[in-house]
């Protein structure tokens, strides 16, 4: 679903791929064995004295990583979503409707 490991994580740049499952501090093992920044979608950057944009959150990482991903379906490809669905919050496709 990714080109490499400069998008592997929803789009943004992976730092390692997994061990056993694991990352080191801070970071998360994405569902294609690589560790990301958010644990899902991509992040916008490091956090601004602990804040970030509407909706992004500021992770454990300094990181600001999207919020609700309860709903997402997968990441955006090439900044597009199937029908019923639109590119949001984290390069993620939300259900028309939310986020």
């Amino acid at each position: 679903m990714f080109a490499s490991v400069l998008a592997a994580c929803d789009g943004g740049p992976a730092v390692a791929a997994c061990l056993n499952g694991l990352c080191g501090n801070g970071y998360f093992c994405s569902r294609y064995g690589f560790c990301c920044r958010c644990p899902a979608g991509n992040t916008t950057g490091l956090c601004v004295t602990g804040t970030c944009g509407a909706g992004y959150v500021c992770n454990t990482n300094n990181y600001c990583c999207p919020i609700g991903l309860g709903v997402y379906l997968y990441p955006c490809y090439n900044g597009g979503c199937p029908g019923g669905y639109k590119c949001g919050a984290g390069n993620l496709c939300y259900p028309v409707g939310n986020n």
